[in-house]
This record gives structure tokens, C-alpha cells and sequence, in this order.
């Protein structure tokens, strides 16, 4: 109880080195996105509250790799800001992704896809994007509620469906239906 506490007071006493971010957050058009995301990371940070501005400082200060998924969602204001409270350099994406994205230490994690659906989770060193270098829109299309393992690698024109679970080393490079979990290199089904 008394940490609880006292991480409360720590968030609040640095509130005002992060007032730029929470401006933009209220002013955002992907607000309701934002607030999605938000929710899905405090399952696993556990702020200690349900005020959705607090868990954003708390994320905020907490967490380098939600505030590269933050500043993604909020655009080019983000310029204004971001040099003096940096993302990770080495996680990388694109906004192509709907709300509820919980990424767990995505170290060295490229997300590149078409489109990326609900409540998407993945994991460290993970590669989402081309196929080759000349062929710019050849990137997956990835369905809701879909959760990447450690140092997967999904590349091409590809399809993954809803409620696919992909297996930590896997390499996907065909499609995958809904309802399925996928492992291996190349990737195959072991359940539907």
C-alpha cells in the first residue's frame, strides 16, 4: 500500500515535465484509440487507477515503449516534445494499428503492416513488414485480438486472421486462418 502511494506522488510530482504530452492527448483525434491502448497496458503496469489521464502519465514516465506507441498515435506534434522524453529508438511502427496495442519490451521490434486490428500484442525482436525493399505495400494485414511471440518474423502480402496466436521463432510468410495457433519455421498450424 505505502508503494502504491508513493508512485502516486512520484507521477504527480513529474506531471509537469510531461503537460505538452497530456495536452496532446486531449486535443488528439485518435483519443478514443489512445484511451484503448491505455487500458491494455494498465492490465499489465498497474497504475492503481482508473483515471485514464493519470495511467497515461504513469505509462508515460513508466514505460519507453508506450511512449513510442504514444507518440505514434498522436502524429507529427509529437516533434515538439519528443526530444526531451524519447521513445525507443529501437521499436519502430507505423500508425496502421486500431486501439488495445499492449507491446511487451519490444526491443529491436519493426512494425510495419497494412493494417493491424484490436487488441494486437507482441513481444521483443519481432519483424512485421515487405517482403523486399522495392515492393513498398507488400505488408501483412493482421485481424483482431492476434498475439505475436518473442522474435517472430511475418513478411509479405500475407493475411492473418482474428484470434491467432503465433508462437515465439515463428516464420509466417502465408496465410494464417482465424481461430488458429501457428509455430515453426516455416509456420504450420497446431490447433484450430
Amino acid at each position: 500500500m505505502i508503494m502504491k502511494s508513493l508512485t502516486k506522488i512520484a507521477v504527480i510530482v513529474k506531471s509537469p515535465f510531461y503537460l505538452p504530452h497530456i495536452i496532446a492527448y486531449f486535443f488528439s483525434n485518435n483519443k478514443t484509440i489512445i484511451n484503448e491502448d491505455i487500458e491494455a497496458n494498465n492490465i499489465h503496469w498497474r497504475s492503481g487507477s482508473t483515471n485514464n489521464t493519470f495511467t497515461l502519465l504513469f505509462l508515460l514516465q513508466k514505460n519507453i515503449y508506450f511512449r513510442n506507441l504514444f507518440y505514434c498515435r498522436i502524429g507529427s506534434i509529437s516533434k515538439l516534445f519528443k526530444w526531451y522524453t524519447k521513445g525507443e529508438p529501437t521499436f519502430q511502427l507505423i500508425n496502421c494499428m486500431e486501439g488495445g496495442v499492449y507491446v511487451a519490451h519490444p526491443f529491436a521490434t519493426v512494425i510495419n503492416a497494412k493494417h493491424i486490428g484490436k487488441n494486437f500484442s507482441c513481444h521483443q525482436c519481432t519483424t512485421i513488414g515487405n517482403k523486399s525493399d522495392f515492393l513498398g505495400d507488400e505488408c501483412p494485414t493482421i485481424g483482431d485480438n492476434v498475439v505475436v511471440g518473442a522474435n517472430c518474423c511475418i513478411i509479405g502480402n500475407i493475411s492473418i486472421g482474428d484470434n491467432v496466436v503465433i508462437g515465439a521463432g515463428t516464420v509466417v510468410v502465408k496465410d494464417i486462418p482465424s481461430n488458429s495457433i501457428v509455430v515453426g519455421n516455416p509456420a504450420h498450424p497446431i490447433q484450430k
